[in-house]
């Protein structure tokens, strides 16, 4: 492992996220225009799209994170990224931590 990282590295993770707060911000505008404009249960659809795409873009980020340590032949660093990203999968699916 270097201890110096490409620049690339950083670049596309905040890609990533700048592509998700951006996405998500466009698409809730979108919901809450076309609930001005629409009546009926389309504005609400295109809002909670927008909350699943918030709710995703950590998750696509650890992903991400993960694949380029390992590209990177990072192993601790790539293995702790997909041990995140197992927990996460594993919370969403199972609600760990619900009441």
């Amino acid at each position: 492992m270097s201890q110096v990282r490409e620049p690339g590295f950083d670049r596309v993770v905040a890609l990533v996220l700048r592509v998700g707060a951006f996405g998500c911000f466009f698409i809730m505008l979108a919901g809450l225009l076309v609930g001005v404009l629409v009546p009926g249960h389309l504005p609400q659809e295109i809002e909670r799209a927008g909350v699943l795409l918030m709710l995703a873009t950590p998750v696509v980020r650890v992903l991400v994170a993960g694949i380029l340590f390992l590209r990177e032949k990072d192993w601790k660093y790539g293995a702790i990224s997909l041990g995140v990203l197992t927990i996460l999968l594993l919370s969403a699916a199972f609600g760990i931590g619900e009441h």
